[in-house]
């Protein structure tokens, strides 16, 4: 078993990445275009087709989605690389125990059901290939296996990227792209389909930024150098592939074949069959290789959520942590609706609920400067809450729940715009507000969440005294 399950910067007091240990720019291409070169985008863009897009507009859904996440991604990355620690150390510093005890859940939540849908989507596209059927039990025993990177260290997904599944992939659904376009007519690509689902534009933005959010940007860029544009490159990159090419492969999918909303998995046979030369056998390699690299990523979220709750547990290790999270993601699957529904649900609170306690932690981190967090409090030293920092959240994320129609007894969501980015803009305002307020107060610190050893007689912290 690797070093790196043992200890992956994700526990504790030793929970901060040195600065030797930081890694290379190649790397984090390599990281995110495997990330973004997934099936989800494929997925995202035959959604778009049987809700009436275009080919340019379903394009353009994904790119300006790109674009909003970009401009929530480079400071989510920044709090990472200059802090060195995982999303849910954080917030111990930043939200107390109770948020983050809270953000924990959300963080194995959100990732369980993006690996839920995942290996249902892998058992949905065997079953298109071979006719194997059983999809609930195959997608269980694929999300039990799937922690096995995990288990070994966080490597595979790297070598994956390099050698095997993002080169191949990239290729196949840019070869599908061009073939498509010199196939379909010129009227057929400008037109818009007949649509088999609602889905306004603005809300199918929203999609896109829920398709590719993670909201726990901290735990991988963490490893990387701490400067502002430093991550732009490989998320423009991996934007061009996932949220650009794939889109359009997706859409192609559906376009090409005629499947209907609910059969991806013969589209995809269809597809195979059009643009792979027929080797259905490649194409299962390809979405098992794609799949269980791109969920590494999610069960890394669930892992380090696991290991802020559970990691100082005398005799707790990493690998037990991995193995539990195995179990709750199998329980994820065995419940997961169908593949379409289940999309959008996980799509819609994956844009709105973490990325909210991120925005938190920056204004608290990039605008308050208030606080240090160049230490990381033990659960004793920690404050009960930054009670300003939780009503931003629940109001924000309540916001965004009701704007996306995910509230119990909504039949269906308002016109209200691009959701997540509004979620994300309150949660910011609502707590620099707030804050400002309690800081005025006589147990601001407390009222904040400064933890016990913040509130220890100290040298006051001004402008120019070095954060980290």
């Amino acid at each position: 078993m690797a070093d790196s399950t043992d200890h992956d910067y994700s526990t504790g007091a030793a929970g901060i990445v040195p600065a030797d240990e930081r890694r290379s720019p190649y790397h984090f291409v390599a990281l995110w275009v495997t990330l973004a070169a997934g099936f989800t985008y494929l997925f995202l863009g035959f959604q778009y087709h049987d809700a009436g897009y275009s080919l340019l507009q379903a394009v353009a859904a994904g790119a300006i989605g790109a674009v909003a996440y970009f401009l929530y991604a480079l400071p989510a990355a920044y709090l990472g690389s200059t802090t060195g620690q995982t999303h849910a150390l954080l917030t111990r510093s930043i939200l107390g125990k109770i948020g983050s005890a809270l953000v924990s859940l959300l963080l194995i939540g959100v990732a369980a059901g993006w690996t839920a849908f995942a290996f249902n989507l892998l058992a949905t596209l065997f079953d298109g290939l071979y006719g194997w059927g059983h999809v609930v039990v195959i997608s269980v025993v694929l999300a039990v296996l799937g922690i096995a990177n995990n288990l070994f260290g966080f490597k595979g997904i790297t070598a994956f990227a390099r050698w095997v599944a993002a080169p191949l992939m990239i290729v196949w659904v840019l070869y599908l792209v061009v073939k498509g376009i010199g196939t379909i007519p010129d009227d057929a690509l400008n037109a818009r389909p007949k649509p088999t689902s609602e889905l306004p534009f603005l809300t199918g933005v929203g999609v896109a930024i829920g398709s590719v959010m993670w909201g726990n940007e901290p735990d991988t860029w963490r490893y990387g150098k701490p400067k502002f544009l430093w991550p732009a490159p490989a998320f423009g990159i991996a934007f061009a592939v996932g949220l650009v090419l794939f889109v359009a492969g997706g859409w192609m999918m559906a376009q090409l074949s005629g499947a209907g909303q609910y059969d991806f998995g013969p589209a995809f046979h269809y597809t195979v069959e059009y643009s792979l030369f027929g080797a259905l056998w490649l194409g299962g390699i390809v979405a098992t290789v794609l799949i269980v690299a791109i969920n590494d990523g999610n069960y890394y979220e669930m892992v380090n959520g696991g290991q802020n709750v559970l990691g100082t547990v005398p005799g707790w290790k990493r690998w037990h942590t991995c193995l539990l999270m195995a179990v709750i993601a199998a329980v994820f699957t065995w419940q997961f609706p169908d593949v379409q529904n289940g999309f959008y649900t996980v799509a819609s609170w994956s844009s709105i609920a973490l990325p909210s306690t991120t925005v938190v932690m920056c204004v608290d981190q990039f605008l308050l400067r208030r606080r240090r967090v160049d230490e990381i409090p033990t659960w004793r030293e920690s404050a009960l809450a930054n009670w300003p920092g939780l009503v931003a959240v629940v109001l924000a994320v309540a916001f965004g729940a009701w704007g996306l129609g995910l509230l119990p007894g909504q039949d269906a969501a308002p016109s209200a715009g691009i959701v997540p980015v509004e979620t994300w803009l309150l949660a910011g305002l609502i707590y620099a507000a707030l804050a400002a307020v309690a800081a005025r107060t006589p147990n601001a610190a407390v009222v904040l969440g400064f933890s016990r050893r913040l509130r220890q007689p100290t040298e006051p912290i001004t402008e120019e005294t070095p954060q980290r």
